[in-house]
């Protein structure tokens, strides 16, 4: 954990970019395994859950080793009780904060970033509603392959971690220890309010630069997609 914490409104794209690299987020798959990722995506996205012989075909049409390619979706996805997949790196058909429309279907993601890059990874146009915490104020968006529209003033708070402070390795670190400190606000006071009193130091990005972030951060999906 970061001591003397703080918040800084003026880290920059590249700062943050350079942080998630420290912190191996996302990890470097490989080009099969983002291309897989990515195709996982797009079936989720239909709002139906993935069964798992549609997993296998994925798996095989991505040039993954099928064992192999079974244990990683189970290590980076949602399951429901009949064994499909309804949820993977990001993308949900359960409940989460952060709830993201394609083709009117009602999906949601872990993480108010992950709504920035699963829409240009997919190829569609998103919206998303995401509730700030703290005052639980909405905040809508639209996301796309182009860019993203976002009201006037809205921010992202961006958790900057070190790389003792998360495990990549664990989906609940991952999701407790970044997702859960990444959010929407209507304003850079509201964000600056909130990150203050918090264990780790915070970015606060503009809505065009935390999609800035994700289009760098995930540019290896977004090739292979």
């Amino acid at each position: 954990m970061t001591t003397n914490a703080k918040t800084d409104s003026q880290y920059s794209v590249d700062d943050v970019v350079e942080n998630l690299k420290t912190i191996d987020l996302p990890p470097d798959w490989g080009d099969n395994y983002n291309r897989l990722v990515a195709t996982v995506y797009r079936e989720i996205a239909r709002g139906k859950p993935v069964s798992a012989a549609t997993a296998d075909t994925l798996i095989t049409d991505a040039g993954v080793e099928l064992e192999a390619g079974r244990e990683f979706l189970a290590g980076v996805g949602e399951m429901n009780d009949g064994g499909d997949i309804v949820g993977s790196v990001g993308l949900s058909q359960n409940q989460h904060p952060h709830r993201f429309e394609v083709d009117g279907v009602e999906l949601a993601t872990w993480c108010a970033w992950d709504t920035l890059f699963i829409a240009p990874v997919i190829k569609k146009l998103a919206r998303v509603t995401s509730n700030a915490p703290g005052s639980n104020a909405e905040v809508k968006l639209e996301v796309g392959p182009d860019g993203v529209t976002s009201p006037e003033g809205s921010v992202m708070s961006f958790v900057m971690l070190e790389p003792g402070d998360i495990s990549t390795d664990s989906l609940e670190s991952v999701y407790m220890l970044f997702c859960h400190q990444i959010h929407f606000f209507p304003n850079r006071e509201e964000a600056e309010q909130w990150t203050r009193d918090r264990d780790y130091n915070f970015a606060i990005l503009s809505i065009d630069e935390a999609y800035e972030v994700g289009q760098r951060a995930f540019a290896d999906m977004l090739r292979v997609a």
